[in-house]
């Protein structure tokens, strides 16, 4: 890497406030949190669910607010032991139908994915990412060595540049995960789950930390 290629990398790293070993640490921590988290999912879905490897960027509010101008059905769990924050999850109102047909005992495409979003979906959704989001914090519990607590899930169906612009009002910038999922061979999709850029750096911190407690070995 020559002079100038150095001084723009480390540029990016003063603008993001994340290193490559903290940005490689969310990454870990999101395919592991992620992977208990649709294993959960296939058991309400009876039927396999696959992820991606997460792509993790830091994104700037504004530029997220202007780019999301459509509804989606929106989770958000507050971590109430073992972290301080919130994370969101964003499902496209299609998935959602998809979704509670499948939790329905049907096959992705029967009547409840032929409704419009109604109470019923906000209630399968909510109780799936209970189970999901409760498995993520359990395996995130382990990384970091300590138990990790969340609220009961809150779902609605929002623009998501609103929900972003009012949720995240303490926050210039976060951190973005997002990742491929299969759900059976019925739909193939993009989700997505943001951290406010503060309780990701903690966690990417405390991971690094404990895998250094362990002599640089995974604690898998």
């Amino acid at each position: 890497m020559d002079n100038m290629e150095t001084a723009k990398a480390a540029i990016e790293k003063a603008e993001t406030g994340f290193n490559e070993m903290e940005l490689s640490a969310i990454g870990e921590v999101a395919n592991i949190t992620l992977g208990n988290a649709m294993t959960a999912l296939s058991v309400l879905i009876q039927g396999p669910v696959d992820i991606s490897t997460p792509h993790v960027e830091i994104k700037y509010k504004g530029d997220v607010v202007a780019e999301y101008t459509e509804k989606d059905v929106i989770t958000r769990v507050d971590y109430v032991k073992g972290l301080d924050g919130f994370s969101v999850l964003f499902l496209k109102e299609e998935d959602a139908r998809v979704m509670t047909d499948l939790m329905m005992g049907s096959d992705g495409h029967g009547m409840f994915y032929e409704q419009e979003i109604s109470e019923l979906h906000m209630s399968a959704v909510s109780e799936s990412m209970n189970q999901m989001m409760g498995s993520a914090a359990t395996a995130m519990g382990m990384m970091l060595n300590k138990v990790v607590d969340i609220s009961t899930p809150s779902t609605a169906l929002q623009e998501t540049g609103a929900f972003i612009n009012d949720s995240f009002q303490n926050d210039d910038r976060f951190v973005q995960i997002t990742f491929n999922v299969k759900m059976k061979d019925i739909i193939e999709t993009k989700m997505m789950q943001l951290y406010p850029f503060r309780l990701a750096k903690a966690i990417a911190d405390l991971f690094i930390v404990k895998k250094q407690q362990n002599d640089g070995k995974s604690p898998f």
